[in-house]
């Protein structure tokens, strides 16, 4: 979950890094998701402001990978070839520290990310290493945005330099019936462009075939997105708590789409992704360019609440808490003569329990340790749901742990907020977001 919080400009950190400073907009994130952008000295280069060794040029920085390279067939076909394909599923992987990785393709090196529905951005190191991978030179290419200063409530990213690179996710082939009718429309058209005098798909964002998986009964397909903006850090450092909160310290593949106008740009805003889920039943993620709730669709969907005019950096996909359950305890407020203030709740992928504002967690009975929490929120239907888990459900790969986390967003002081990891999502099979309409479905997925 992006936590940011600007600050004016005689009220900014100062970080050191040698030789220069860097004056920072204090860049938070709740649940090892990014935050947001801190600028650097205005005209500093990012070789200038990590000052580290000879080694800080682009082309030492995307050193060679030691992660498994794409075929030249493949990559060959990454611009000349178009799909109708609406939308795609992509194999996830539960990772030691409980959280899902994805993988996926920067230019022709393959590379790995924790996915994060609290994060807006796709990140990745600069160091070479055989879990993530790295990239080669030829891989990315400036942006021309400045370099920022990325800080997480639960991990650091040191400097972030934003490049250019072309982006694909191989999958299976999920579009209902082909192309998937949107609206009212019999068909979804695809805007085409031409490569090398061919006419091949949308320019912003082709859909490919892939070379992987050719015996599966699916198409094998990929969605690719030349020349999306992504950040490369100059390292990643997990902090205090970082391994009972979430990841540590690790990449992003952040799923995020909209976002205050002095954050990066998102992922998903580069991208013609309307939608996705993840399906815990079979560690899949689904991207689609289409809706996957059905706009009649009432049952266990809720409206999202956009965090933002609260101080949020990005729309978080948040809900409204009618009630809140710990322990099997309905939350009060310890003094009774204090307004009780909204609880909003956020589902976030990058944690594996859950991260709990600090004045809500010493309010409660968070502080002693939870063996159960429920969160009562109304769904479009009319009905209270239930969502939560406890130590009796909560097995496995499951891991709930509760941990109390700073919140600097301007204006939200008067609210309490509750980052609800995979613990609080796995028991109903599945979560799905619309973000372009603004609705989260929680159950099993069907595509």
């Amino acid at each position: 979950v992006a936590v940011a919080a600007r600050l004016a400009d005689d009220e900014a950190d100062v970080v050191d890094v040698e030789p220069h400073a860097m004056r920072t907009r204090r860049a938070f994130l709740a649940s090892v998701s990014v935050a947001s952008a801190l600028a650097t000295r205005p005209g500093a280069s990012f070789a200038d402001a990590l000052a580290v060794d000879a080694s800080d040029a682009l082309g030492a920085q995307l050193q060679s990978a030691r992660a498994t390279r794409v075929s030249s067939a493949a990559s060959s076909s990454f611009a000349s070839t178009g799909s109708s394909a609406r939308a795609i599923t992509i194999p996830m992987r539960l990772d030691r520290a409980g959280t899902y990785v994805v993988e996926y393709r920067i230019g022709n090196t393959t590379v790995r990310g924790v996915l994060d529905t609290g994060s807006p951005f796709i990140t990745m190191e600069s160091k070479c290493g055989e879990v993530w991978g790295c990239l080669t030179e030829e891989d990315a290419r400036r942006s021309g945005l400045e370099d920022t200063y990325e800080i997480y409530g639960l991990q650091e990213d040191g400097v972030t330099r934003w490049v250019l690179g072309d982006v694909a996710f191989d999958g299976k082939d999920a579009s209902r019936n082909g192309l998937v009718a949107r609206d009212g429309d019999d068909e979804t058209h695809v805007a085409t462009y031409r490569v090398d005098g061919r006419e091949v798909g949308d320019a912003a964002n082709l859909a490919v075939p892939s070379a992987a998986d050719e015996n599966a009964n699916a198409p094998s397909v990929a969605f690719a997105f030349p020349e999306l903006s992504f950040g490369v850090t100059s390292q990643t450092v997990g902090r205090a708590g970082s391994a009972g909160g979430g990841v540590g310290s690790a990449p992003f593949v952040g799923l995020v789409k909209r976002r205050a106008d002095w954050i990066r740009p998102t992922f998903l805003e580069q991208t013609d992704v309307s939608s996705f889920a993840l399906d815990f039943e079979k560690d899949e993620l689904i991207l689609s360019r289409d809706a996957l709730i059905a706009k009649d669709e009432k049952k266990n969907v809720f409206p999202l609440v956009d965090l933002r005019p609260m101080g949020a950096p990005v729309f978080h996909y948040a809900v409204l808490v009618d009630e809140l359950w710990i322990n099997g305890g309905k939350y009060r407020p310890r003094d009774r003569t204090q307004k009780p203030k909204p609880i909003y709740a956020v589902f976030d992928s990058g944690v594996t329990g859950c991260l709990v504002s600090r004045d809500l967690f010493y309010d409660s009975d968070f502080e002693f340790g939870i063996f159960e929490c429920h969160a009562r929120i109304k769904a479009e239907d009319g009905e209270s749901v239930a969502v939560g888990t406890s130590l009796r459900t909560c097995t496995g790969r499951c891991l709930l742990l509760a941990l109390p986390v700073d919140v600097p967003w301007k204006g939200f002081e008067d609210a309490h907020v509750v980052f609800l990891g995979l613990a609080f999502m796995y028991a109903n099979g599945g979560v799905a977001v619309d973000a372009d309409d603004g609705r989260l479905r929680l159950g099993a997925i069907d595509v």
